[in-house]
């Protein structure tokens, strides 16, 4: 039985058709009494797709659409960007006084590099790029530990363009937690995750300077419809699954979404299951798009 059918098959769906009044003004159950359990169980599958439809495919298709503008631009853009560009992009990182940095993302930009495509390739690279050169021991923990603030500093001064197609946030906007794993000491995907966030109107808490927090405690004291946690080591394996069970205990929403992504992640999704989450994406798009999915999935559930 599909996930549909169970839902639409609930003894707790109701709808209009199920009733009808009898000559004396009194209400029947109209399939009850004909015994038409099966036409019953139609009507219902056909409530329940008609709400998924404008529920989850709708919003989906906006998001495709959104999402392909994306990729469009970042694919445009792969041409326009080489590893070279990287690999200098990464020099000046890590030079000593970095002014440089700005100067040389002025000029992709130049090239027609859009805000997105920085986001989602040369920064990203550049970040994954660095934490390689720490761990063989190239770069030591301080050097990469600066260079990743300058990145920081690249995505707010690309900010306020990035954000001026920003949805409008309401007071019922959806809420994220953005984490690091406890013990993770570097996490700037987060920051470029909180940018893609910020944009499609989602409340945006937490972030990489929230290492120290209590995961629990935030969600204990603030309403979260969706946790996300990045994780690149997998010596704070034990300590991520711990945190993600101590999160859906303690959540004020019962039907909390998990996602984690980071680079462990990327090189072992498998690892998804044993560490608690619900799912996991390669980016930021996709990672809305499953944030939205496990949205979809809690509303079909209440």
């Amino acid at each position: 039985m599909t996930f549909v059918e169970q839902v639409a098959s609930s003894a707790e769906w109701r709808t209009i058709d199920q009733f009808s009044r009898n000559s004396s003004g009194t209400t029947t159950t109209a399939f009850a009494e004909n015994g038409d359990s099966a036409l019953l169980a139609r009507n219902r599958r056909g409530a329940m797709l008609n709400q998924l439809v404008q529920a989850e495919i709708l919003p989906r298709l906006a998001l495709a659409h959104a999402g392909a503008a994306t990729q469009t631009a970042v694919s445009d853009a792969a041409y326009l960007i080489t590893d070279d560009d990287t690999t200098e992009l990464v020099r000046l990182l890590l030079a000593q006084h970095g002014g440089g940095v700005m100067i040389f993302i002025e000029s992709l930009e130049k090239r027609g590099v859009t805000a997105a495509s920085l986001y989602l390739g040369i920064l990203t690279q550049a970040a994954r790029r660095l934490g390689e050169l720490w761990q063989d021991d190239v770069c030591d923990f301080a050097q990469v530990t600066i260079s990743l603030g300058r990145l920081q500093q690249v995505v707010r001064a690309l900010s306020p363009g990035f954000q001026t197609q920003a949805v409008a946030a309401t007071a019922y906007a959806d809420t994220v937690l953005l984490l690091p794993a406890p013990g993770e000491q570097h996490s700037f995907g987060l920051v470029i995750l909180a940018e893609f966030f910020q944009r499609e109107g989602w409340r945006v808490v937490g972030g990489p300077v929230s290492a120290g927090y209590d995961a629990a405690e935030l969600v204990r004291q603030t309403w979260v419809d969706v946790a996300g946690f990045s994780i690149g080591s997998i010596n704070h394996l034990d300590r991520l699954t711990a945190s993600i069970r101590a999160v859906r205990k303690a959540s004020r929403n019962r039907y909390i979404g998990v996602m984690v992504g980071g680079p462990l992640l990327l090189e072992r999704p498998d690892l998804l299951t044993r560490l608690g989450g619900d799912t996991t994406a390669v980016d930021a798009p996709g990672a809305i798009r499953q944030a939205r999915g496990l949205l979809t999935m809690r509303a079909a559930a209440d």
